[in-house]
């Protein structure tokens, strides 16, 4: 797959003028795999990359947290990650939103489990190592984790459900009344909640339509949100 320059160049430009984000990956990346032919060793490491776009709202919010209110929060990520499998054994690691994130879990056919996380938990340690007042890390810890089950629909297409807990690190902006006006930075919360995805076959790569529902525990809020995937 080829992308035209100047899109490259406003993806690009996008990932990096924003803060550090850790939604929940794409269901869809976590359990495509791509074709073996009978003569393949099924124990190959089967590899594939691909990025993902998220928008997402927020209605009912009830609290604020960190001096900030969640309609600060951006309602757009853009995450760019390489997935591997090893026979049922799924794992990866990608950029979203500037910050890294691994995960890990058990993908089959039909359902998968996985776990994931950013760096900040292992830069932490390096952190209580040094200063023990300082909690930078500690603050912008992302993880979670998430049940995912899916049918075939014929040869290549699937339809999904996933359900997923986390301690969500999200981008928002502070205004400041003052040049610059606005500055990006990160806040966390607590979500639970699940949803649904559509993957189909597009040209020699895979497109995924995932939507979701949670319930932000931290803002008392109801959150929706919608993902479109390209797998390369």
């Amino acid at each position: 797959m080829k992308l035209n320059p100047k899109i490259s160049f406003v993806l690009i430009c996008l990932f990096f003028l924003v803060g550090c984000a850790t939604h929940p990956p794409s269901a869809v990346m976590f359990m495509t795999s791509k074709k073996q032919t009978s003569s393949q060793d099924t124990l190959k490491t089967n590899v594939h990359v691909g990025f993902s776009l998220l928008t997402l709202g927020s209605i009912n919010a009830e609290q604020t947290n960190n001096n900030h209110s969640l309609n600060d929060e951006l309602n757009a990520a853009f995450t760019i990650q390489a997935s591997l499998r090893y026979g049922y054994l799924a794992y990866g690691f990608g950029f979203q939103a500037q910050c890294p994130f691994g995960y890990v879990g058990f993908a089959s056919e039909h359902f998968g489990t996985m776990l994931w996380s950013n760096i900040f938990p292992l830069l932490s340690l390096f952190e209580r190592m040094g200063d023990k007042n300082s909690n930078i890390f500690s603050e912008k810890f992302g993880f979670g984790a998430s049940v995912i089950e899916q049918i075939k629909l014929g040869k290549e297409r699937t339809l999904g459900m996933t359900q997923h807990f986390s301690r969500t690190l999200a981008p928002f902006t502070e205004y400041r009344g003052v040049y610059p006006s606005s500055r990006f930075g990160s806040s966390y919360y607590y979500e639970f909640g699940g949803g649904v995805y559509f993957s189909f076959p597009l040209s020699n790569q895979t497109v995924g339509i995932e939507t979701r529902y949670s319930r932000n525990y931290t803002y008392k809020a109801d959150q929706f949100s919608l993902m479109v995937d390209f797998v390369i």
